[in-house]
């Protein structure tokens, strides 16, 4: 059984959510599966394609006046209404993949399924309205009915971390301040950006902090098609000035539970007792984008979290060094001062609960010494959380 790697919604009359689709790969074979979850409705035909562009879909005349055409679609299957199927998995061999894309890393998939209840079902990216489910903002097919399919890039069944973000999440100084461990929160960040979308992932996978936080990102929102709507998987959004503020986990500590390990029960995935990598979170953001939407590959969105220290007086925490030098910052009682947040350009581990930084990773300095960027080459493999979490 292949892993699947995308999901997107299946939605029947434009509003009804009655399941799933998701796309894995392996071999160069795309597998495209459909899931029921709505009770008492069942498969009766699904239809499956691939193409690079609408022209070329249109060319091979898959679509008309009247917008996708299932009926031609190259992988079709059917079944009677007694066999109450519910999931079906489509096998799209690399052949055709090749024949179609060419060798491109993101194409287009178009799903369909006639539904036991009388109604016809698309894949799409959906998001949640007063109406129920819509597919208004997902990628429409040209034509006059509500015909949608959605992009998968290959990239996105390879995990790779492009990013990882850690803070210290105390604003005071002295003894009873930060210990310097920075894994108080520590979010690992994949990015994949095509000509018609920015999808970002993100993995929640360590919190040593006693306060809650909210992950956010800023990103412009010049280039962003239709707005707010066109961003999915958000837990959050407003606008600010030129930019949207996406929030991505608005509570660490619902994310990242504590897990009542001693000394530090409050603490998820950082006790050297600790032997699995559970509880950790996942997200998706989605953004639709066209080509006024600038991006820059080593600064693709601007990271902060809010700190909630179960008083009023919430507070953001930035990433020193996209913000420097007038980031945030916090100072030990010898009055040395270390930058809150910090940013990592790959995957990275993160030291263990009340452990110095500088004890796994003795090429950190600190601001007051003289910030060295390329300082994180493992020294001490012992200090530091070393099972997978993503």
């Amino acid at each position: 059984m292949v892993d699947p790697c995308k999901e997107v919604c299946l939605v029947a009359g434009q509003h009804m959510y009655v399941g799933n689709v998701t796309v894995g790969e392996d071999g160069g074979d795309i597998y495209v599966t459909f899931n029921i979850t709505e009770p008492d409705v069942y498969l009766l035909e699904t239809h499956v394609d691939i193409f690079l562009s609408e022209e070329q879909f249109k060319a091979d005349k898959k679509i008309s006046n009247g917008g996708a055409i299932p009926g031609k679609f190259e992988f079709k299957k059917s079944w009677s209404m007694g066999e109450m199927m519910t999931s079906y998995t489509v096998m799209i061999p690399a052949s055709y993949v090749d024949e179609v894309t060419g060798g491109a890393n993101c194409f287009f998939i178009a799903t369909h399924a006639a539904l036991s209840n009388g109604e016809t079902a698309w894949g799409g990216v959906c998001d949640e309205t007063d109406k129920g489910v819509s597919l208004a903002d997902a990628m429409q097919f040209p034509g006059r009915n509500w015909s949608v399919y959605f992009e998968f890039c290959l990239d996105e069944c390879e995990t790779t971390i492009d990013f990882t973000y850690a803070w210290e999440d105390l604003m005071k100084d002295g003894a009873d301040g930060n210990d310097g461990d920075y894994n108080d929160l520590v979010i690992k960040s994949d990015v994949i950006k095509s000509m018609n979308e920015l999808k970002i992932s993100f993995y929640a996978s360590a919190r040593g902090a006693s306060y809650d936080h909210a992950f956010k990102i800023r990103i412009p929102k010049m280039g962003i098609v239709d707005g707010m709507d066109g961003v999915f998987g958000e837990e959050g959004i407003e606008e600010d000035g030129d930019d949207y503020i996406i929030t991505v986990f608005a509570s660490t500590k619902a994310h990242l539970p504590q897990e009542n390990i001693n000394p530090y029960p409050f603490a998820a995935n950082t006790l050297r007792t600790d032997t699995d990598c559970e509880p950790h979170a996942t997200a998706e953001i989605t953004i639709s984008i066209d080509g006024d939407f600038d991006f820059d590959p080593n600064e693709p969105y601007y990271p902060f979290i809010t700190v909630h220290p179960g008083t009023a007086n919430a507070y953001d925490l930035n990433i020193w060094e996209l913000d420097m030098p007038n980031g945030d910052t916090w100072k030990d009682v010898g009055g040395i001062e270390y930058p809150n947040g910090i940013i990592i350009s790959d995957d990275w581990k993160w030291p263990y609960e009340k452990t110095h930084i500088t004890a796994a990773y003795s090429g950190f300095k600190s601001i007051t010494e003289g910030w060295e960027p390329n300082w994180a080459t493992l020294t001490g493999p012992s200090e530091v959380f070393d099972v997978v979490c993503e």
